[in-house]
Order: C-alpha cells, then sequence, then structure tokens
C-alpha cells in the first residue's frame, strides 16, 4: 500500500502581509499530481489544514476542490485537525465525507478514531490523533495522573487503545514530538514551540508508521519511520533554506514477531513552488542590475539586506520596480549598530551648538562620523537656517536651535 504524507497547508495563510493564494493553490495542484502519479491509496494530513480555526470562504473553498479532486481520483483522505484548526469545523459533515473515502476524527471524547484499509497484505489501522492538550483528555482519564504533562496525556489515550501488533498499524499525529530530549530542527520564528508541550517519541513505539504534523521542516523524529513531513511551502524566511517535499511511504507485509516499522519504505517527493523564498544581501545598486539580468528569481518572495553605507531613498520602491514581490527590508548597519555599544559623551547637549548635535545624532545612527564633505553640508544648512529665522519662535533674537 502506497500513502503520501503532507502536513501543515495552513491554507489562507499570508506571509508579511501578501496572500499566498496563488501559491497554495499551485502546491496543492501538485501534491494531487503526485497522489494520482504514484497510484497512492490515500493522502494523509497531519494536521493544520487552515491557518486559523475560522477559515475564510475562499481557503475553504480552496480545500473542498482539492478534495474533490482526490476522491474524483479514487483516493482516500485521511487527515487530523492541527493546533491551528477548529476540530468541530474540521468534523463538519463527517458522515458524508467519509462516504466518499474522506475521514477526519470527531470532536476528541476519549477515543481515537481508527480507520481500516485493506490491502493484498491484509488489514493497514490508520490512527487519527487530533491535536491534544492535557485539558482535552485529563476528564475522560480520572484514574491516571495527567496534570499539564502532554506525553502523559497522549500515553493515556494511546495506552486506552486495543493496537494489534501484528498488524500494520499508522498513526496520524500533530503534536512537538522530542527524542532523547533533544527538539525537532525549526525555523527561527518556530522556536518558541517547545517545553512543557513536548512529546517523547517513544509514546509512538506501537506504530509502524508516525506521519506528523506541527514542525515546517522535514525530518525524522528518533527513528526513519517517524517522521515530520513539513509544510509544503515556505512560511517564513527561517524556512527559506530548507527544501518542501511530500514523504511517499509504502507499507509492505508484516509476520508476527516483526520488529516495528520494518514493513515501511519511504522516500521524499520533491514540492516545487509557485515562487521560492530567498534572502538576499547586497547593495542596492547591485541588486537592481542583478534583478534586471535574472527576472525570474525576481518573481521569488525576498528578504533583501542592504548593505549600503548609508540609507537609500525610496529604495523598497525602487527594488520593487524589479523584485515586485519583495516582502522585507533591512540594512546591515542597523545590525551592526543595534550589536555595538552605545557609548555617550558625558556632554550637556546643551552646550553644543547644532552642527555638533547633528554630527552626533548621525554617527550613533550610521555607525561612522560625518567625513568633511558631509560636515561642511551640514554647516551651511544649519547657517541657512539660523540666517533665515533670525528670531526664535519664542521671539527672542539670536537665531533657533
Amino acid at each position: 500500500m502506497k500513502l503520501l504524507h503532507v502536513s501543515d497547508l495552513h491554507i489562507g495563510k499570508r506571509v508579511n502581509g501578501m496572500s499566498m493564494v496563488e501559491d497554495q493553490a499551485h502546491i496543492l495542484g501538485q501534491i494531487v499530481a503526485v497522489a494520482k502519479r504514484e497510484d497512492v491509496a490515500a493522502l494523509l494530513v497531519a494536521g493544520d489544514i487552515y491557518d486559523k480555526a475560522s477559515p475564510s470562504a475562499e481557503a475553504v473553498a480552496m480545500f473542498d476542490a482539492f478534495l474533490t479532486e482526490l476522491a474524483q481520483a479514487g483516493i482516500r483522505v485521511l487527515g487530523i485537525p492541527g493546533n491551528h484548526d477548529s476540530a468541530e469545523r474540521v468534523a463538519y459533515v463527517q458522515g458524508l465525507l467519509a462516504s466518499q473515502g474522506v475521514c477526519f476524527p470527531p470532536v476528541f471524547s476519549g477515543q481515537v478514531n481508527v480507520v481500516e484499509l485493506e490491502d493484498e497484505h491484509g488489514t493497514v489501522s490508520f490512527w487519527l490523533l487530533p491535536f491534544l492538550k492535557p485539558g482535552d483528555v485529563r476528564r475522560y482519564f480520572p484514574d491516571i495522573e495527567i496534570g499539564d504533562d502532554y506525553a502523559a496525556a497522549l500515553r493515556a489515550v494511546l495506552g486506552a487503545c486495543e493496537i494489534d501488533p501484528n498488524q500494520r498499524n499508522v498513526a496520524l499525529s500533530h503534536q512537538l514530538v522530542t527524542s532523547g530530549g533533544l527538539s525537532p530542527e525549526r525555523a527561527d520564528d518556530e522556536i518558541k514551540l517547545g517545553g512543557i508541550d513536548a512529546v517523547d517519541v517513544s509514546v509512538y513505539d506501537a506504530f509502524d508508521y508516525v506521519a506528523l504534523g506541527h514542525i515546517h521542516r522535514a525530518q525524522r523524529v528518533g527513528r526513519d519511520t517517524v517522521r515530520y513531513a513539513g509544510s509544503p511551502l515556505k512560511y517564513s524566511f527561517g524556512e527559506a533554506r530548507y527544501d518542501k517535499s511530500a514523504v511517499l511511504v509504502e507499507l509492505g507485509g508484516k509476520a508476527p514477531g516483526d520488529a516495528v516499522g520494518a514493513c515501511v519504505s519511504w522516500k521524499l517527493v520533491p514540492l516545487e513552488p509557485l515562487h521560492d523564498m530567498r534572502e538576499l544581501r547586497a547593495p542596492l545598486h547591485e541588486l537592481l542590475d542583478a534583478g534586471v539580468e535574472e527576472l525570474d528569481g525576481a518573481q521569488d518572495y525576498l528578504h533583501i539586506t542592504l548593505t549600503d553605507e548609508h540609507p537609500q531613498i525610496d529604495a523598497m520602491a525602487r527594488l520593487r520596480e524589479v523584485y515586485p514581490n519583495a516582502m522585507v527590508l533591512d540594512y546591515e548597519n542597523e545590525a551592526i549598530l543595534a550589536a555595538r555599544e552605545q557609548v555617550r559623551a558625558a556632554v550637556d547637549p546643551d552646550k553644543l551648538d547644532t552642527a555638533e548635535l547633528f554630527a552626533r545624532f548621525y554617527e550613533e545612527q550610521v555607525g561612522s562620523p560625518m567625513d568633511e564633505l558631509q560636515a561642511d553640508i551640514v554647516a551651511k544648512a544649519v547657517h541657512a537656517v539660523e540666517a533665515a529665522h533670525g528670531r526664535g519662535s519664542d521671539g527672542a533674537e539670536g537665531g533657533v536651535r
């Protein structure tokens, strides 16, 4: 039996204020194409279908079209809600969807929903675990000490499942899973995930394959057959260096006494985005010249860091003439200024004239003093202003500061 494992679709997501609708439609179409080409029996969607609990009509329509195309191709869809989803909305009209081969679990009520599929080697049981918090679990297991322990909650839930070790078992789960105390590799914006919500991989020891969601980078956890598929698109610049893929899983036969996971083989199937997400660092003039020559790359989503010594006028507007999908603009010297210690001279500012005050302000902002030409321009500008305003705003003579 062949399976295709994806997760963290985040349909409806906006990145740095930009809609990802076209990119998501493109990548969902690519997932359908892979599923058809590989003749998979089922697509596993391991949570975070939508980007928020109340998805837009546009997002719902996109997912509906996705499911419809898969169902028409005879491909089963087994999915779970993630922490971004509403379990109630995902479970909506489940009875009708199940008749079309699309299965999502009901809202958790103490039991794990299981779906069974058959192939030439027998039965495969798919255990659909929604995103669970200890508070979702405690009331159903009053005799087990759970507290705020996510791992204890999952152990209680799975301990109540009648899992036959002689047949093949696949779990779909959307949690932060660690191995020996080591967390999975995450993008910078995912580092906040972790700590009390971690679940050790040993919780899933009974399952031949564990289709994980929640972390956006594709990777194994503990063993090769416990895997995060990762998000199919890059949703932050912390993911810019990661390639995106889906996991193609094949289940062979399982004999009594076989080790857990021995019946599983897998490979990563690359997914190609409509627009890549990249980081560029260079002076403004170089980026503008390079963009004109390489218009293909100019369509990517970009985080641009300018290395010019001085801020450039209308930099983002000029960049977007060549790079229409530029998202973020930084200056490298801002990082330098933030890192270096700000040493302010112990001089009373009231004893400095206007040109000296400006010189000190300039050096603090740019990180280097003005050169002779710049100082001359400032001195002339200050003189011109003071000459034009012989009186201060309070009517006193003597110029203005």
